[in-house]
């Protein structure tokens, strides 16, 4: 199986670990609860509205024009990954506004259009530096990297790591989702293929 053409292999591996994520559809695991008190997910719109907060910090770190051409740079982009200068773009939206929100979905779109080494290294400083950066529709890019990332080592056969990133996942991103809106939780097998064709 190729991660390039799906990601389902990596769920149903992952499952054959003994996943949390690969066994969330029949047996969900919560988080430790301070003092018996119950966790919960947050909502999709709560999702949403912290990554609008998360966006809008970048029109205080940086001036209206800096912030005009970043949002241009980086949508001209994303408009159409397939085009022949996305990944230049993309990469110049890292080089020029490494601070930026942007950076994060731009680092993580690079992941996407990558393969090998090159994917893994993006998915790595996607963890690493970008945990924080959110996409318009809720999804947070630590999250949804960690997932991509520990379905191409099940892939990989690389089951320790995989299982390391599954936990993180549950236990510091908690109700994060896919761009369907599906909790990353719930199963890799609820991820769409990632990868720009």
């Amino acid at each position: 199986m190729r991660l390039k053409t799906y990601i389902f292999g990596g769920a149903c591996l992952l499952a054959s670990l003994g996943s949390p994520i690969g066994m969330a559809a029949s047996a969900p695991e919560q988080a430790p609860a301070a003092a018996g008190a119950q966790r919960t997910d947050p909502s999709l719109e709560t999702l949403r509205a912290k990554a609008q907060e998360r966006m809008a910090l970048d029109r205080n770190l940086l001036s209206s024009d800096e912030f005009r051409e970043l949002e241009s740079l980086y949508q001209s982009a994303s408009r159409d990954l397939r085009s022949p200068d996305a990944k230049a773009k993309l990469k110049e939206v890292v080089r020029r506004f490494p601070q930026s929100n942007r950076a994060g979905c731009a680092i993580l779109y690079l992941a996407q259009m990558s393969e090998g080494t090159e994917r893994e290294e993006y998915l790595k400083s996607a963890i690493a530096k970008y945990g924080n950066s959110w996409y318009g529709d809720g999804v947070q890019v630590g999250a949804l990297a960690r997932a991509q990332l520990a379905a191409s080592y099940a892939n990989a056969g690389r089951r320790g790591e995989a299982q390391k990133l599954t936990e993180e996942l549950r236990f510091q991103f908690p109700g994060a989702v896919d761009h369907s809106g599906a909790r990353l939780a719930e199963g890799l097998q609820t991820l769409k293929p990632t990868r720009v064709p």
